[in-house]
């Protein structure tokens, strides 16, 4: 069914819970995943990518997926994980969402939201 997932973090609580879960999906299927961590300009002076990006690698390579990691800085996040998507052939995104509405959403904005949007790739979100 699956054969090539695509999993954005940020290496948040929230977000561990959606590596979680595309890494359990990838190994029900047979899949491989590739880890994404995108940062726009703003976060990017900041970011500690490595240690997110080599705990999501640690716990594919626990479950037995087969796990490339990619870094992206300066660029919109949504925009990245698109790109990706598309690039790299993945045939499913697997993502976390906290659940924002109203108001909430359209202070901060939502990664997710925009994925939805925007992607050709069929998108799983996880709460």
């Amino acid at each position: 069914m699956y054969r090539h997932i695509l999993i954005p973090t940020d290496g948040s609580k929230l977000a561990r819970r959606g590596v979680a879960h595309g890494l359990a999906l990838a190994k029900s299927v047979g899949a491989k995943v590739s880890v994404i961590y995108a940062v726009d300009s703003l976060l990017a002076v900041t970011g500690d990518f490595a240690s997110v990006l080599d705990c999501a690698a640690n716990a594919a390579k626990e479950a037995g997926v087969c796990c490339e990691t990619i870094q992206l800085e300066n660029v919109p996040p949504h925009e990245a994980i698109i790109a990706t998507a598309e690039e790299k052939g993945c045939d499913l995104i697997v993502m976390s969402s906290h659940g924002l509405s109203g108001l909430p959403m359209l202070l901060i904005g939502s990664v997710t939201n925009k994925v939805l949007t925007y992607a050709k790739t069929p998108v799983l979100v996880c709460r």
